[in-house]
């Protein structure tokens, strides 16, 4: 009897060791931001999603854009997707998670759903460092957009070089029908940022092009 006795304590040691050994959210956390400090980002995540996974509904907003910060620069750019998108429904810096969420579909080559973002931004978030950058994003891509048509319109131009004198009506036709194709983004893009110097320039381009 005193054997099995013996027998359920040695057994019991390990389980007991492991109850301590255990860690808690805030612990993972704190773990998590001294990796930060060292740029060990990879481990940083790891000790950040095991702080969620404890924490549940019940989460740090802060250790989640941690968290996504690390997976941007591991490139792991889903997961930091879905970090910024719980920092913002937490409400914690939710106008830098919308510009780097922004960032992250340029970079994936997602321009739709990138475009969707920085529009529902601009609307949202007013003012501040992280609204000034979400609104120069919109305004490049309004104007990327343009630039694309006016480039288009351009090349078709570049026809009369090697054409003869009786095309060039037809050619000029076909490049300002580009051309016209280009001002609606300019408009978007001033309708964002008035006094965008890139901008207005380009708008001046194309208005001589039209002539």
């Amino acid at each position: 009897m005193k054997m099995v006795k013996t027998l359920l304590m040695l057994l019991a040691v390990p389980a007991i060791a492991f109850a301590q050994e255990e860690k808690s959210a805030d612990e993972f956390k704190n773990e998590g931001n001294e990796f930060v400090r060292t740029k060990n980002y990879q481990e940083a995540l790891n000790s950040y999603k095991q702080a969620i996974a404890l924490w549940g509904d019940s989460i740090d907003a802060a250790t989640a854009y941690n968290a996504a910060d690390c997976a941007k620069r591991l490139k792991e750019f889903d997961t930091a997707i879905d970090l910024y998108k719980k920092a913002i429904e937490n409400d914690y810096r939710a106008d830098y998670s919308t510009y780097y969420i922004a960032d992250i579909l340029g970079k994936q080559g997602k321009d739709d759903e990138r475009l969707e973002v920085l529009v529902d931004g601009v609307e949202k978030y007013k003012e501040g460092k992280a609204a000034s950058f979400i609104n120069k994003a919109l305004v490049k891509e309004y104007r990327d957009k343009a630039m694309e048509k006016y480039q288009e319109g351009s090349k078709i131009l570049a026809e009369c070089q090697t054409a003869k004198p009786e095309q060039y009506a037809e050619i000029q036709s076909r490049a300002k029908a580009e051309f016209k194709k280009a001002m609606p983004w300019i408009d978007k893009a001033l309708e964002v940022n008035p006094t965008d110097a890139n901008t207005l320039k380009v708008q001046a381009s194309l208005q001589e092009q039209l002539k």
